[in-house]
């Protein structure tokens, strides 16, 4: 279909620009409106990263984004043993979930900050400080916390981040995706990469070491993400991941009609009969043409035209003087310059 192929070269041509502002890796979103079929994410995946591949871009330089569903999981497991391919998990949101993605050989997992905390939040029904003590802060850290204490070969990166202050709350994470403003703010603030103390006692360190590894997510035939665990990690899951997935759905059709319309500009301009075109826009000519001479005739009164004019039987060229002279229909055509659209 040509708006797939299109919204494809889109997303190829993007990451491509990008990979010319930085050595990479660089992110490739695959459509969120696949989540729920393993087959469809793979198969776009891998038609994605061989148009890279015809670019002489090597992989290593490529992340393929999926959502962290059951079947992102899946696919991300068959795109990483089976094809080569690198990925990243996103909408990560509490440690089993960011378990399974480790266990599908996930590269990158990303946890929404912002969200999390906001639905925690919104269950206290207040807003307390951002410390290491809030219990969205705390499920952040247990990740990267259990990937340290592990020495996973997975980076957590934090994005949806609101504020400065979260940031500095978490230690060991080895990514952050941030706004502009965010990026223009950062000579005014100090931040720091800092990791856990091996006499760490906190809550997360400690959920994290006592967090079973390895684990056998993958091998279940249930929601093994959500079943296992406890009522409120369930109804955060549910609650973050599923509405972002509505709302990306929503800006991927938006994105997609934009694309729509350009297509079809595109393809009316390249199916355009010329021909006809042309003549109709010589005819315009010849009609305004004879417009004006009727009326430079009218105000002269019938009187003989001067060297400089021509009447209306001149269609193309007259002689005056013995000097050829080019009528307002000739001269108009031929001013008209190649590859430039009059119309």
């Amino acid at each position: 279909m040509l708006l797939d192929a299109t919204m494809d070269q889109f997303l190829v041509e993007l990451g491509l620009a990008l990979l010319d502002l930085c050595p990479g890796p660089v992110v490739v979103f695959i459509d969120p409106r696949l989540h729920a079929s393993a087959h469809a994410m793979v198969n776009k995946a891998r038609h994605l990263i061989a148009l890279f591949d015809k670019a002489n871009i090597r992989r290593w330089r490529l992340l393929v984004t999926l959502p962290a569903t059951e079947e992102g999981m899946r696919a991300a497991a068959v795109l990483t043993h089976e094809h080569s391919i690198q990925t990243n998990l996103s909408l990560v949101l509490c440690l089993s979930q960011a378990s399974a993605c480790i266990e599908a050989g996930a590269k990158m997992v990303t946890m929404s900050v912002g969200k999390i905390l906001e639905w925690y939040e919104k269950q206290m029904k207040s807003a307390p400080p951002v410390t290491i003590d809030h219990p969205g802060i705390e499920v952040i850290q247990t990740c990267a916390s259990y990937i340290l204490q592990h020495k996973l070969n997975t980076t957590l990166m934090a994005a949806d981040i609101r504020s400065w202050t979260e940031l500095k709350q978490l230690s060991g994470i080895g990514a952050a995706a941030l706004t502009q403003q965010q990026l223009d703010q950062i000579p005014m603030h100090t931040l720091a990469t800092w990791f856990p103390r091996r006499d760490d006692a906190s809550r997360s360190t400690q959920t994290a070491r006592a967090a079973p590894y390895p684990t056998k997510y993958l091998e279940s035939k249930q929601e093994f993400f959500l079943s296992p665990l406890p009522a409120q990690q369930r109804r955060l899951v549910s609650a973050v991941l599923y509405v972002r997935l509505g709302q990306m759905n929503v800006l991927m059709r938006d994105i997609e009609s934009v694309v729509r319309e350009e297509v079809r500009s595109h393809v009316e301009v390249i199916t355009v009969d010329l021909g006809a075109l042309y003549l109709s826009r010589r005819k315009e000519l010849e009609v305004s043409s004879g417009v004006r001479e009727g009326r430079r005739q009218s105000r002269k009164g019938q009187s003989r035209a001067s060297s400089s004019s021509v009447s209306d039987s001149d269609c193309e060229k007259s002689r005056v003087g013995g000097t050829l002279v080019s009528s307002p229909i000739h001269e108009a055509m031929t001013r008209m310059i190649e590859g430039v659209d009059y119309f």
